[in-house]
């Protein structure tokens, strides 16, 4: 199998972080993968090699319409047609979910989530093995109005959608970033609220204890072997 991590952030110095953050979890479980980035080029002859499809999060938002939105569209929809794996983290869920939903099917949040928040995970087998079920969160947009098609698989206390699956098929996106470990969530949030402390009315610790929070590495190695 071979995985093509879509890199649609913006900022040049977070694109490197995260490129790393990935690559070390891809190299941790033997997975051959290749980078593009928004800005690459390419068509659909070029993407028929990648049995697997991960999408980052971003600076941008899904709920709001961009040209570059529209290519990330474009490279779901080709990958959803052929039923291969894909899983959207954070931006990359919300943009699953209105390419195959439509429209509606994200929305500007009543109030972002910043910190670490407790999600009730039902059985699925992204989940498999997760026992500590605390997570980062960092967004503005939300999941809603999903259709029959799509199982959620997860949600928080307020019955945000934090998790779903598209039919029975190894389509997921997560709202939430297991990609993100405790000191680097951290430092990202404390960043954040030096440039906007008004945001720090949202932040929520839940993480009692960090040990088993390697555990939410699970999620990429379930996708993987999907």
């Amino acid at each position: 199998s071979l995985l093509l991590l879509y890199n649609v952030i913006i900022d040049k110095i977070k694109k490197d972080k995260y490129d790393k953050i990935f690559s070390d979890i891809f190299r941790s479980f033997n997975c051959d993968f290749a980078v593009k980035y928004l800005e690459d080029k390419f068509d659909e002859s070029e993407l028929s090699g990648y049995s697997h499809l991960l999408v980052t999060g971003s600076e941008l938002f899904a709920s709001e319409s961009n040209w570059q939105n529209e290519k990330v569209f474009r490279i779901i929809d080709i990958f959803a047609k052929q039923d291969k794996a894909i899983l959207g983290i954070c931006y990359g869920h919300q943009m699953i979910a209105k390419t195959l939903a439509g429209p509606r099917a994200c929305r500007k949040a009543k109030q972002p989530e910043f910190g670490w928040k407790k999600i009730s995970l039902t059985p699925n087998p992204l989940f498999e093995g997760i026992k500590n079920r605390v997570f980062y969160e960092s967004h503005y947009d939300e999941v809603s109005n999903l259709n029959n098609s799509f199982n959620i698989i997860a949600t928080d206390e307020e019955g945000i959608v934090q998790a779903f699956q598209y039919k029975n098929l190894p389509i997921w996106g997560v709202q939430f970033h297991p990609e993100i470990d405790y000191e680097n969530g951290e430092n990202s949030i404390q960043e954040r609220f030096k440039k906007q402390p008004e945001l720090k009315k949202y932040y929520r610790n839940e993480m009692n204890k960090a040990e088993n929070f390697e555990e939410r590495l699970l999620i990429f190695k379930n996708f993987i072997t999907a």
